[in-house]
């Protein structure tokens, strides 16, 4: 009995979501979602603009409560959970990566890095810091500030922020969208990595095809609801099949006159509830560059 249900535990997915849903006001940004993260594998999350994949990001990460519906990490459920305990959950379970980097400008690398574990009360160890970034590619950096680094540079310094406490789960909302070809390649590679030679679990929100073929599978997301999925996926078939939805979307969406949903604050809230359980409104790290698509210039490694 202990044999069977170990194996089943060991089985079960990193994320498991069923019959999520989220209202904005009179938006249903997403609309009974079934889907399951197995632990070790690298999801992408596609669809046409308003489909709610951020949303699903948000939901997902315990950023942002659904309307319905359960949303389980680890075995564990977040419906009912206490912002305390939650805030809990999210800092050692969960990891989570921006599009803009949110890095703090006036700390070296190293000390970005170590942000999370500080606000949760603990003096990382310098060598805990070093290996996190040398996981990413970075070691040697480690004095250097943002200023100082390339956008991709930022982006893994980011990453090895959001790995520190070694999450069961890494979430990405378009961490490639603010860099140019090249350096998106690089992260996307590095994140490749950490699936097949760490087993990371990864689900990342992306508009680029060539980021979706990085990754196991992708999961299309159309009017709130799963619109099929692709396994072992290539740029020609995710094109395909993401050109496929547009064109067939395009007439409902315009007939139905609804906006996309709203993207919620969750940078600011992801970072100052890592370690505390204050609310999104309480004091904050101020000072994050503003993202490249503001600034108009594109990053590169």
């Amino acid at each position: 009995m202990t044999t069977t249900a170990a194996s089943a535990s060991a089985t079960a997915p990193a994320v498991r979501l069923r019959g999520l849903t989220r209202h904005h006001r009179d938006v249903r940004a997403l609309d009974g979602v079934d889907l399951d993260f197995h632990a070790g594998t690298f999801t992408a999350v596609m669809g046409p603009s308003g489909s709610g994949k951020s949303t699903l990001l948000q939901c997902a990460a315990g950023l942002d409560r659904p309307t319905a519906g359960r949303v389980e990490v680890g075995g564990t459920s977040l419906e009912g959970l206490g912002e305390r305990r939650l805030t809990l959950l999210r800092r050692d379970r969960i990891g989570f990566v921006f599009q803009s980097f949110n890095l703090l400008p006036a700390l070296t690398a190293a000390q970005n890095v170590a942000l999370p574990l500080r606000l949760a009360g603990r003096r990382p160890s310098r060598t805990e810091v070093r290996e996190a970034l040398a996981r990413v590619g970075l070691a040697g950096r480690e004095r250097h500030r943002p200023g100082e680094l390339s956008g991709g540079q930022q982006q893994r310094v980011a990453i090895a922020r959001a790995l520190i406490t070694r999450p069961a789960v890494l979430f990405g909302d378009e961490p490639t969208g603010a860099l140019d070809s090249t350096t998106s390649r690089e992260v996307l590679d590095m994140l490749r990595e950490l699936v097949d030679r760490d087993g990371q679990t990864i689900v990342m929100v992306t508009h680029d095809p060539v980021a979706a073929a990085r990754a196991d599978r992708v999961v299309f997301l159309v009017d709130g609801r799963v619109a099929g999925e692709l396994r072992a996926p290539t740029v020609e078939t995710v094109t395909a099949r993401m050109t496929a939805l547009e064109t067939g979307t395009a007439t409902s969406a315009t007939a139905s006159g609804a906006p996309a949903s709203p993207r919620t604050a969750t940078s600011i809230a992801a970072l100052t509830s890592i370690g505390t359980s204050a609310s999104p409104g309480t004091a904050t790290p101020t000072g994050t560059p503003a993202s490249p698509s503001t600034t108009g210039r594109r990053s590169s490694c």
